[in-house]
């Protein structure tokens, strides 16, 4: 499955919608740099609004414009991380464990 195939599917936890997957965390395994570093799927990002994700602005080290940020900030302030394992299964719509944890979607 490709991350485009999952970017804007309904996310579900009992049948109750709780938004879209807007975004994808990643964490690599192995050497840190270099050809043996292996990414592995850590877990979901959803939110009520689809689009552009947060284009790198959700990182807390970045220096941003203050405009810019708020902006992003505004638009993702619901957006919260789910963790690969919580996800029960992705068959049109990606449905949850009942007792996911909604972690924070900042890096």
């Amino acid at each position: 499955m490709l991350l485009s195939d999952l970017l804007d599917r309904p996310v579900l936890c009992d049948g109750t919608a709780v938004g879209k997957v807007i975004d994808a965390r990643f964490t690599l395994t192995g050497r840190a740099s270099g050809p043996l570093a292996q990414p592995q799927l850590l877990g979901l990002v959803v939110g009520r609004r689809r689009g552009a994700a947060f284009l790198g602005y959700e990182r807390r080290t970045t220096n941003r414009p203050a405009v810019i940020n708020r902006f992003f900030a505004w638009r993702q302030r619901r957006s919260f991380l789910v963790d690969w394992g919580d996800v029960l299964r992705v068959e049109g719509v990606v449905e949850l464990s009942p007792d996911f944890t909604r972690w924070s979607a900042q890096v």
